[in-house]
């Protein structure tokens, strides 16, 4: 690949790991999952006649695959309880030093908030130093999903953490082919019912930026906050943060994504009538797809989909590439056709660098 001249193309990759509570056991067992993903990346990259990469590109990992790095090293006392409120209430007495001290310091106002200041450093350093190190390993521009996560007092992209506060986010970091951490994100709109419960704090979306990138420019949306509307009347604050982006001038978006619900079964915030619609319709009909339309700048969107089983929690979604056409229109480039089980979307596309 030329540095010296604007990029033709970008490759994108979407992927969508099957996780299970044996991909925490450890930061190694956590690094080999994703490490393994990103070999098949390396596989499918387009290269010239001396095996050098043709084309820059972009792999975006799916919304909270480093939610459950705090049970590191406890997996057998976790797996004796079946729901994640059991579970984090067994971490929380095994760490009863850490707890007291972020406690002492941040005077933290529930328990979980607590618990995710007090194991906060630990599963930082783990999601930074294996995305850092896949994104430099490989040559690739990496949106690394998200983890739950406060403030960090350190400078931006530091492998070092020391909480600000023990307000905790829906965080994602995006790391640059150099190994550099470029880009925080904070998921703005919380899923009621789910994220508000665990205690999380919103985003603010004005803090949401798009990423100059050789390719074009870049935005990340995790999860909900790739929808047009809430999904429930009691949501006025809910900000439509794929148009804010798109008005920011995006050219990509990444939409990290965990689908809690049943894709092909009736979807549970709807109203109850004739004809309710599935998870699957409802997803196309208020998401991305719906949005691509009435967009003036993005022109492709990476929705990577976490799937699998998590104590109580089920995830599956396909993963979707999609682009906007020049008619307005948006165009399925790549889809899953599994739902449920683990994939790499891949594409090659023209870049935004006009």
């Amino acid at each position: 690949m030329n540095d010296a001249l604007p990029p033709t193309h970008v490759e994108l990759f979407a992927l969508q790991p099957r996780v299970s509570l044996e991909d925490y056991a450890s930061p190694a067992s956590f690094t080999a999952k994703h490490r393994a993903l990103a070999e098949r990346i390396h596989g499918l990259r387009a290269r010239d006649t001396s095996g050098n990469p043709l084309h820059p590109a972009l792999a975006v990992w799916p919304e909270l695959v480093g939610a459950p790095l705090g049970m590191m090293g406890h997996l057998p006392q976790v797996r004796r309880h079946s729901t994640t409120r059991g579970a984090m209430r067994r971490v929380a007495l095994a760490e009863w030093g850490p707890m007291w001290r972020a406690w002492r310091d941040l005077q933290p106002p529930t328990r979980e908030e607590c618990l995710y200041a007090a194991l906060a450093s630990r599963v930082h350093r783990v999601m930074h130093e294996t995305f850092s190190g896949i994104a430099r390993d490989f040559g690739l521009w990496v949106v690394a999903g998200s983890a739950l996560l406060p403030d960090n007092r350190r400078r931006l992209g530091a492998p070092d953490f020391e909480p600000r506060g023990a307000r905790t986010y829906n965080t994602g970091h995006t790391f640059n082919p150099e190994g550099h951490c470029v880009a925080v994100t904070r998921k703005v709109n919380l899923v009621p019912g789910r994220e508000d419960v665990l205690h999380l704090s919103p985003g603010r979306p004005e803090d949401l930026t798009v990423l100059a990138t050789p390719f074009g420019r870049l935005g990340t949306l995790l999860g909900y906050d790739a929808f047009r509307k809430p999904h429930t009347a009691k949501e006025p604050w809910f900000v439509p943060c794929a148009q804010y982006l798109d008005a920011l001038r995006a050219d990509i978006l990444a939409h990290p994504s965990a689908n809690p619900w049943p894709w092909d079964a009736p979807w549970p915030f709807e109203s109850t009538g004739a004809s309710p619609r599935t998870g699957s319709e409802h997803w196309f009909e208020e998401g991305l797809p719906s949005q691509l339309p009435t967009m003036r700048r993005v022109r492709y969107t990476v929705t990577a989909q976490l799937v699998g089983d998590l104590l109580d929690n089920h995830f599956e979604a396909p993963s979707l590439i999609l682009e906007r056409t020049d008619e307005g229109r948006p165009r399925v480039l790549a889809r899953s056709e599994n739902p449920r089980d683990e994939d790499v979307l891949h594409v090659i596309v023209p870049a935004c660098t006009a």
